[in-house]
C-alpha cells in the first residue's frame, strides 16, 4: 500500500495557514465527526404489511470524536491541491527546462541533496574537536573560547537573516538557496543534510549563469566578530575563508515553505 506519509524536517506553518486560507477561503482549525446507529424496529409482520415492533427494538447511539487540524494536515490538503493544479516536481533540469519554470513567485518541489555552509561544517567540527581536544590538552582553553564565541555571533547572524542551506539537483548543476527560520525546523539541524530531500518553495530572485551570491553579509558579520573599540581604531578581526562562500549561477533564492522525506 503506497501511503502519501511525509517525514518533515522543515515546515513553516504560517505560510502554509495563508496558502490554505487562500486555496478554501478559511482556516479550519478544529475537525469533529459524528457517528450515528440509528434505530431500528424488529417485529412480526401482520397482514395487510403493517409490522409490530417488538422489544427487542435497538436503541440509537451517537458519538463525537474532536480533533485539532495540524500542519502537517493542512499541508497535505495544501499540496493536493497544488499537483491537482499542475505542480511541476522536479529533481533534474536542463538549460530549456529552467529558463521555462523557474520563474519568480512561482512554487515548485524540488528533489535533491541537501548542504549547510562551509563555516557551518567548519564550527560544528571545531566545536567538537575543542571540546574533546582541551580534555586531553591536545588545545589550548583559549581555542576553545575562541570556536564557542564563533558559534554565538554565528547563531545570532542565522536568528536574524536565516540559517542558510543550498540543495542541488541530481544534475549537479541547479541550486535552490534557501534561508530556514530556525523556529520552523521540525528536527534538529544536524538531521537536515543528506541526499534525497525534497523542498516545496517559492522563487523569490534568479541567480543568472555567470553570476556570484554570497550566502553571507561579510560587512555585518564584521560588525558582530569585531567590538567598536577595535573598529574605531581599524583593528578588523580577520574572519575565517569560510564565511567568505558564493554560490555561482545558474541558481535560485527561495522561500522554503517545507522540506521532507
Amino acid at each position: 500500500m503506497k501511503l502519501g506519509f511525509r517525514d518533515f524536517y522543515y515546515l513553516d506553518a504560517d505560510y502554509v495557514d495563508n496558502l490554505l486560507g487562500y486555496i478554501e477561503g478559511f482556516i479550519e482549525e478544529e475537525v469533529s465527526a459524528l457517528e450515528r446507529e440509528e434505530t431500528t424496529l424488529q417485529g412480526k409482520a401482520k397482514a395487510m404489511g403493517f409490522a409490530e415492533a417488538g422489544k427487542d427494538s435497538k436503541t440509537g447511539k451517537e458519538f463525537t470524536r474532536k480533533g485539532k487540524v495540524t500542519p502537517e494536515i493542512k499541508f497535505k490538503r495544501v499540496i493536493d491541491y497544488l499537483i491537482d493544479n499542475d505542480l511541476d516536481q522536479r529533481d533534474t533540469f536542463d538549460e530549456e527546462l529552467w529558463q521555462m519554470l523557474i520563474q519568480e513567485e512561482e512554487i515548485i518541489e524540488v528533489r535533491g541533496s541537501l548542504h549547510f555552509t562551509q563555516i557551518y561544517d567548519l564550527v560544528k567540527d571545531a566545536k567538537y574537536i575543542g571540546n574533546v581536544g582541551s580534555g586531553l590538552g591536545i588545545i589550548e582553553e583559549k581555542e576553545v573560547e575562541t570556536v564557542t564565541f564563533m558559534l554565538d555571533k554565528l547563531r545570532e547572524i542565522q536568528e536574524k537573516n536565516g540559517i542558510p542551506v543550498r540543495l542541488k539537483t541530481r544534475d549537479g548543476i541547479y541550486s535552490f538557496i534557501a534561508y530556514l527560520n530556525e523556529r520552523h525546523l521540525m528536527k534538529d539541524q544536524v538531521e537536515v543534510v543528506g541526499n534525497d530531500f525534497k523542498m516545496l518553495c517559492k522563487v523569490e530572485r534568479i541567480i543568472p549563469k555567470g553570476e556570484k551570491i554570497d550566502l553571507f553579509d561579510l560587512k555585518e558579520i564584521e560588525r558582530k566578530f569585531t567590538n567598536r573599540e577595535q573598529r574605531r581604531k581599524g583593528k578588523v578581526s580577520q574572519l575565517p575563508k569560510e564565511f567568505d562562500e558564493s554560490v555561482e549561477g545558474p541558481a535560485t533564492v527561495v522561500l522554503p515553505i517545507a522540506i521532507y522525506r
